[in-house]
């Protein structure tokens, strides 16, 4: 009975002008007896199938399209899809093999230019169509569905649904398409058998005539002509193809920068891969083992078994360890800003219940005591800081506070992100990631826990990086980073709060890069809900990050020690502190921050005059200084007017403290007006550490050197002298004086007495 029905499932569903119709075969859709012309935008063509059944049409025009894509920017789907496939096209050699498999007349016909096949190289097509006319008649049917050109497509016994959707002599429909096809399609496409091809065939064809033995045949082509296809093909891809769509403005000329970036998700997509291949080999396996292999007839197990089958399959790709540490994580607040209704105190925010059975919405408006409690309790912090911190100051103090601002605010940054961009990568200007450098002492896991406490009314929801796996673990650095990724993607906006988070990962570019830089690409590419991660570091005086970890990271550095001779009293002070602390003000503020991000009015570009930087807490600071004045209190003076950079402050301090005590080995360059810096000195017996010449390179901005990033590389750094003496606030002695004017400045004038001339840099090295 089963079988019965299932025989009776059309997989073929075809309708004519809205009339369904019996399966017809292939050769009465396309008629090549009533029509003899056809174009076609389709996602595959075969050689038997041009040979079976459009061999009689005086001229075909076909396009081909490409596989459906996963969500991609515009400028990947250029470079990691349409240009992608059509060099991986030409090194396979595709065109070369339709072509061999065709029949001697239908070579001709290619040769001839009355069968042409293209492909659009820049751009992704998605389309299917296929327009067939007469010339004679003027007759003419439109086809729309999911089939390709070829002969499975039509497979009636094939396990697939395919729409046929038949409109015949419907003028206005097969002109739109028509048009549409010429003006739309042809500028961007390129022929599929190319130049170098066709002149390949035709050479062949020509030697052939003059063998009189031959007689007419097809054109085989040898492995040695094929590679040499490809391989000017693929050339002419990537030079003359791209440049003229730049050039004509089907593609930006921005695209170039595309492609040379197109390498920096892959290890991202390398895993993602090789995820999908375990993932389909334990399901392979499952489909596998659900079946008896000892019946007679095959036939499925019990549902006990295949339970059981079901459970071990799926933790059977992770080891105890591993579901250990992803347990590790248990804080979630999800973002759904479809769901936002200001007007009935929906701030889009929800947390699950108490027995995690739904989701409920999280925020709540304060009322004014409580907003002054809330600022009272952070200003009680505060002054724990300000009491037994040594050598503290305000400005110093305003760290502290910038890291609870950003806490706040960690939900919302995915949205606030794409408000702020005008363009995909504007959007490393709202950092994911915080990071708090710290010397041992300073305070910085307690105020990871007072950040806990003020967002979520808890403190037990840090994770410490040295313990997401056992310090025995294989490649325990590789897993604990895919851990960290782990825990950001799982949906939820709550920031993971890592303590301890080692020096490595900030400083080995697999580590950081595969995170940082991955994590802020894919965000910037395809805005969602991915964690933010707010986390400390021992600075130790000697903390760097690669130039791109700290592009897409907001730094700051704390790195003033708690009063050992007060240890005991600061302990308890902070220790009655956090017994008043509560979130009551963070869920007042992500109902308000909701209420701006509803408004398109709200300005989200706000950038410093000083530093040029956006300041992504711009907001979150508006909303603080009316919490302020709410409450009647005083604006504090620790409350930063704008985001810091301690980053680049630490980097100048490095770099200025090498060069006052080490002047002599900066070399002058007078031609480059330029200073050489042999940084191999920087090793461990003139005193330095192991890793100081990666930490100085890295600390080096870009712009300061010579002819970029080449001026970073190698045994010798050349930077710029205006450039770096104005960076680490010195004064440039090798400034020329201002031409003087009058006579009796010049009389007078120290540029006119005669000084030895500074020696070159050679003339120094070698006498």
């Amino acid at each position: 009975m089963v079988m019965t029905e299932t025989a009776d499932i059309r997989k073929i569903h075809i309708v004519f002008d809205g009339q369904e119709t019996p399966p017809l075969k292939i050769h009465q859709l396309f008629d090549s007896q009533k029509y003899d012309q056809l174009i076609a935008v389709t996602g595959k063509i075969t050689a038997d199938f041009i040979n079976k059944y459009l061999s009689n049409f005086i001229s075909i025009n076909v396009a081909l399209s490409s596989q459906s894509t996963s969500e991609l920017s515009a400028d990947e789907m250029v470079t990691k899809v349409a240009l992608t496939n059509a060099l991986l096209s030409s090194a396979n050699k595709e065109a070369a093999k339709l072509f061999s498999a065709l029949t001697s007349d239908n070579q001709t016909n290619v040769l001839n230019n009355l069968f042409r096949v293209s492909i659009a190289p820049t751009q992704v097509i998605h389309s299917k169509f296929y327009l067939l006319s007469s010339s004679t008649t003027h007759d003419s049917r439109v086809i729309l569905g999911s089939v390709d050109l070829d002969e499975a497509s039509f497979d009636a016994h094939r396990n697939q649904f395919e729409e046929v959707l038949v409109f015949d002599n419907d003028v206005r429909l097969y002109q739109n398409l028509a048009d549409h096809f010429k003006k739309d399609f042809k500028p961007v496409l390129k022929p599929f058998f190319t130049t170098n091809l066709v002149k390949a065939a035709q050479k062949q064809v020509e030697e052939g005539k003059k063998d009189q033995d031959s007689g007419k045949g097809p054109v085989i082509l040898d492995n040695e002509t094929t590679d040499k296809i490809a391989e000017t093909d693929m050339v002419d891809l990537l030079k003359h193809d791209l440049q003229h769509d730049i050039d004509h403005n089907l593609v930006p000329e921005m695209i170039t920068k595309s492609m040379r970036d197109i390498t920096i998700n892959r290890s991202q997509a390398k895993e993602k891969i090789a995820k999908q291949v375990k993932q389909h080999d334990t399901i392979y396996t499952l489909q596998k083992e659900a079946v008896s292999p000892r019946a007679a007839k095959p036939k499925l197990k019990t549902r006990e078994k295949i339970t059981k089958q079901v459970q071990d399959a799926l933790i059977s790709g992770m080891s105890p360890q591993q579901r250990d540490a992803e347990k590790k994580y248990t804080t979630f607040l999800y973002d759904r800003p479809m769901e936002r209704n200001i007007a009935n105190n929906n701030s889009g925010l929800y947390v699950p219940n108490d027995t995690g059975t739904h989701p409920i919405p999280f925020g709540k408006i304060a009322t004014i005591s409580e907003i002054r409690d809330g600022l009272k309790s952070i200003d009680a912090v505060m002054k724990g800081y300000q009491q037994f911190v040594v050598d503290y100051d305000a400005d110093y103090g305003k760290r502290f506070f910038e890291a609870i601002l950003y806490s706040f605010t960690a939900p919302f940054l995915w949205e606030i992100r794409s408000k702020a961009s005008l363009n995909p990568e504007d959007g490393n200007d709202v950092p994911n990631f915080l990071i708090l450098g710290a010397t041992a002492g300073s305070g910085k896991s307690t105020l990871l826990r007072i950040i806990n406490q003020l967002t979520w009314n808890t403190d037990r929801s840090l994770i410490d990086f040295g313990t997401i796996y056992p310090s025995q673990t294989p490649q325990k650095k590789a897993k604990t980073v895919e851990a960290m990724e782990h825990y950001m993607k799982l949906g939820s906006s709550y920031p993971v709060l890592l303590d301890e988070i080692e020096p490595y990962f900030f400083q080995q570019d697999q580590y950081s890069r595969h995170l940082i830089v991955d994590i802020m690409n894919e965000l910037v590419n395809h805005p969602h809900p991915i964690a933010p991660l707010i986390g400390t570091t021992n600075y130790d005086s000697g903390f760097t990050m690669l130039r791109e970890t700290a592009r897409r990271t907001y730094y700051l550095q704390i790195d003033k020690v708690i009063d050992e001779s007060q240890k005991g009293a600061a302990n308890q002070y902070i220790f009655n502190v956090r017994k008043t602390l509560n979130n009551t003000l963070f869920k007042d503020f992500v109902m308000r921050m909701a209420n701006l991000l509803e408004d398109d009015e709200t300005p989200w570009r706000d950038f410093n005059s000083d530093t040029g930087r956006l300041d992504f807490l711009a907001m979150t600071r508006q909303l603080f200084k009316n919490y302020y004045e709410m409450a009647n209190l005083p604006l504090p003076d620790y409350f930063s007017e704008t985001i810091c950079d301690d980053f680049k402050e630490s980097s100048r301090n490095r770099w200025a403290k090498l060069y006052l005590t080490q002047q002599d080995d900066f070399q002058y360059r007078q031609g480059d007006d330029s200073l050489l810096f042999d940084i191999s000195k920087l090793n461990t017996f003139n005193g330095f550490t192991a890793d100081s010449i990666e930490k100085y390179r890295n600390a080096l901005p870009i712009e300061l050197c010579v002819d970029g990033i080449n001026g970073k590389r190698g045994k010798f750094v050349e930077i710029k002298a205006p450039e770096f003496f104005r960076w680490i606030g010195e004064h440039n002695p090798y400034e020329k004086e201002n031409p003087v004017t009058s006579t009796d400045e010049q009389s007078t004038s120290p540029v006119e007495e005669e000084k030895p001339k500074k020696k070159g840099f050679w003339a120094r090295l070698f006498g």
